[in-house]
């Protein structure tokens, strides 16, 4: 009989019952997958847009978004400030909030998606940036350039993928992969590339054999990977941590600059306060792998430093481990060396005596501006090639903007693509592929499930057929197991298992649960309300109690069977504590017991987090929706019966 009448349904005060109901159910249904759906639209986020919570990510069809993601991804965090440099950023800005307004810097990379400029790849002008700048990049020495796309955390972006892919590449056997980085990473996936850090002022790649392999790496990385580490940049931020104000410095040097990045990098020094400021950072913050020495003019001065510091050639020896006759024949190096001890006397001399006037600035920058001048001689060719109107070859400037612009527009597709599975790629490599997670929870599902359908109706069946005493004692003793919460039995259960010498077995997953008791209750009166014809007509054609068990009870079961199938299988997938205590060997572990150890890795990057849980979930999933008839009718059935 229906809750609500047929008659009268077309009355308003039935309509409104029904129009409730079923808004009530609606609102039920959305706040039940809205959960669901915000973290399965997590799992495609990345660091830049992950706490947008959005129903679908905008980069999925916002230009402009894809764009901060991509500049954040592109770019190291540490570099954010001198990024913001290099896109010659207009800040601080106003902005205004609760009726207050307030001066404020760009935190985030998607704060400045109103700043970003789009330009027009067919214009000649663009074509001459662009080309002259990718021409020059390609032929730039690898000692300046710097490396993009690396993922926070997670070694999950592109440049990362290109070393593990190398390494799998060139030592396809994971220990000799370990030897040649000396690492025991358990997978090529999760290794990350060497450290670099060619904005600092003495750094040099270490002598590890990872970085070694790094190094080697680099070589065949593509252009667009390549990060050339100009030093405008990075005197610009010097200047801004010196003065923390364009207005604080120009009243130091008396000048009228708007922004930092206003500011040309001289390449001799200036006069007055702008030109201490400018030997400073030459002689303290300039990366000194991007300067050379005039050998020649710094011999005397190089002679006089060794004396002042060392007094003979024995104590010279004695701390360098030099062999040298005396002090005049020690050479000293044109480049930065890359010994630390060599380093050490390079960079005390180049910072307290080296002359300025043989100090030589070789940064991309220059190179750069050089190349300009030997291609279009004058200025004036320039700007007309360029669109632009700079007053001297010094202010040219790589075309940062225009190269990001250009580089994301010809590669979108593919960008986005990787945007979109990277987070699942990652986590299908690194749990679902790694060790033996996927085979051991199959296994351990398919003996809960063999034994669920298998050992309860066999036990249902007997109490159905055969009318005992204590039948009822029985079930009650079946259902009394109910009564205690799985936490409650796995001490007792963990020591039968520990006698039994089975830890770390598909045992100790499966033994515990062969049978249910409250299964054995449904399934008996299942049995009870099938018709006893069948099994009379049966037993005078002279069938045996297992042969209609098999052509007669399990057959008209089948529905209910399924659900409890449903159910172990729901049960066994999903176990985590039992498996975890019962199994500490990694070679055991389950799926649930992998996926929590990755958890703990992954409490910062929620995305990559999201990704796992979902991927995690589609068994489950397609097993649900596939088996939703059968299920009804396990429901549906027994109510009828």
């Amino acid at each position: 009989m229906p809750i609500i009448p047929r008659i009268g349904r077309k009355s308003l005060r039935l309509r409104s019952v029904i129009i409730f109901v079923y808004g009530v159910l609606i609102a039920g249904s959305i706040t039940t997958v809205y959960p669901f759906l915000i973290m399965f639209a997590t799992s495609f986020a990345s660091q830049t847009d992950f706490e947008e919570y959005r129903l679908v990510p905008r980069y999925f069809y916002n230009d402009k978004a894809l764009m901060t993601k991509y500049l954040e991804e592109k770019n190291k965090r540490e570099q954010f400030d001198l990024f913001k440099l290099r896109y010659h950023i207009e800040e601080p800005f106003e902005e205004e909030i609760s009726g207050r307004t307030i001066k404020r810097k760009y935190g985030r990379y998607i704060e400045m998606e109103p700043v970003l400029k789009e330009y027009d790849l067919e214009s000649p002008e663009f074509k001459a940036r662009i080309g002259d700048w990718h021409t020059f990049r390609k032929a730039l020495p690898l000692k300046y350039k710097d490396t993009f796309f690396h993922a926070y955390i997670m070694p999950i972006g592109e440049t990362d993928v290109a070393f593990q892919k190398y390494l799998e590449k060139k030592y396809p056997v994971l220990e000799d992969m370990q030897d040649a980085i000396e690492e025991q990473a358990k997978s090529y996936i999760v290794v990350y590339i060497g450290f670099d850090a060619y904005d600092r002022h003495s750094w040099n790649p270490d002598t590890r054999k990872k970085t070694g392999e790094w190094l080697e790496c680099r070589k065949t990385l593509p252009d667009r990977m390549m990060n050339v580490m100009t030093t405008k940049p990075i005197y610009d931020k010097y200047l801004y941590d010196t003065y923390g104000s364009i207005e604080a410095l120009n009243d130091s040097w008396g000048s009228s600059y708007g922004y930092f990045w206003e500011i040309p990098f001289r390449s001799a020094k200036p006069e007055g306060k702008e030109g201490d400021d400018w030997e400073v950072f030459l002689r303290k913050k300039i990366p000194m792998r991007y300067v050379r020495l005039d050998v020649e003019r710094c011999r005397d001065s190089y002679l006089e430093y060794l004396k002042d510091t060392y007094g003979d050639v024995a104590k010279y020896n004695g701390k360098t481990g030099d062999n040298a006759s005396s002090l005049e024949t020690v050479v000293l190096a044109e480049y930065m060396p890359g010994e630390s001890l060599a380093l050490f006397n390079w960079q005390g001399y180049y910072e307290n005596k080296a002359p300025l006037d043989a100090v030589i600035i070789d940064t991309a920058d220059v190179r750069f501006q050089r190349y300009l001048k030997d291609k279009y001689t004058d200025i004036a060719a320039l700007n007309l090639a360029w669109g632009a109107d700079l007053a001297s070859f010094e202010d040219v400037e790589p075309p940062w903007r225009e190269d990001d612009y250009y580089d994301l527009k010809t590669n979108k597709k593919d960008i986005r693509w990787d945007y979109f599975t990277r987070n699942y790629v990652y986590v299908f490599k690194r749990v679902f592929l790694q060790g033996r997670p996927l085979i051991n929870t199959f296994i351990l599902v398919t003996l809960t499930v063999l034994s669920q359908v298998t050992i309860n109706p066999m036990a249902a069946y007997a109490l159905s057929r055969y009318k005992l005493s204590y039948s009822s004692k029985i079930l009650i003793f079946m259902l009394a197991t109910m009564a205690f919460p799985a936490e409650v039995t796995m001490i007792p259960n963990f020591l039968m298992i520990k006698r039994l010498h089975l830890l770390n077995t598909f045992g100790a997953l499966v033994l515990p649960r062969l049978a249910n008791g409250y299964y054995v209750f449904l399934l008996k009166g299942f049995f009870d309300a099938l018709p006893q014809e069948l099994y009379e007509a049966a037993s005078i054609d002279g069938a045996s109690e297992f042969r209609m068990f098999r052509t007669i009870t399990l057959p008209l079961s089948l529905p209910v069977l399924s659900v409890i199938a449903l159910f172990a299988f729901g049960s066994s997938y999903g176990s985590f504590l039992w498996a975890l205590t019962t199994c500490q060997d990694q070679k055991m572990w389950t799926l649930m017991v992998f996926l929590q150890q990755f958890q703990q890795t992954t409490r910062s990057v929620p995305y990559v987090l999201m990704a796992s849980l979902i991927l995690a979930a589609i068994p489950t999933i397609i097993v649900f929706l596939s088996a939703q008839k059968v299920l009804m009718r396990g429901i549906v059935v027994p109510t009828m019966k």
